[in-house]
């Protein structure tokens, strides 16, 4: 006998799938970004903003596809500053919460020849994943799964006139 009702892990595992789905954007094909021959993250302040930028400039590079080649000639060089990150312990744990939020902050400027192209500030969230009590630092899935919101975010608002 199958039951119509989904219980709470199957609608989080339903939705934890279309949340990465949708963060897994590809930009590789749109043209109104230009070639990218260099991706430039750091950040400091705190121990979190110094080991977030590995994690989001392996997600700008993967979701940029065919965009990102390195010392491309007449390319173009992103630079993300991050400047303030969040990652709140919420108390239910779990594999997603909706509870938790964890957040990035930054500026993004993308520049050619010496001239800035766009120049903006980002602030993204995405829902905490591994968060609890019993984690009280990220785990590198909480990082990138923040990298990864924060790369489509990104590089969704570059497209944008």
């Amino acid at each position: 006998m199958t039951s119509e009702r989904i219980g709470r892990r199957g609608f989080l595992t339903i939705g934890a799938g279309l949340l990465l789905t949708s963060c897994a954007t590809s930009y590789g094909d749109n043209p109104a970004i230009p070639v990218i021959r260099r991706v430039q993250v750091s950040g400091s302040g705190n121990l979190w903003l110094q080991r977030m930028p590995p994690y989001l400039q392996r997600n700008l590079v993967r979701q940029l596809g065919s965009r990102y080649q390195p010392g491309a000639k007449g390319g173009a060089t992103l630079s993300v500053v991050l400047t303030d990150i969040s990652f709140p312990v919420d108390s239910d744990g779990g594999l997603v919460s909706f509870d938790s939020v964890d957040t990035l902050d930054g500026r993004i400027t993308l520049s050619s020849s010496g001239s800035v192209i766009k120049s903006f500030p980002l602030f993204a969230t995405t829902t905490s994943v591994d968060a609890a009590a019993e984690v009280p630092d990220p785990t590198p899935r909480r990082y990138d799964w923040l990298a990864s919101s924060y790369a489509h975010w990104l590089l969704s608002k570059l497209v944008q006139a």
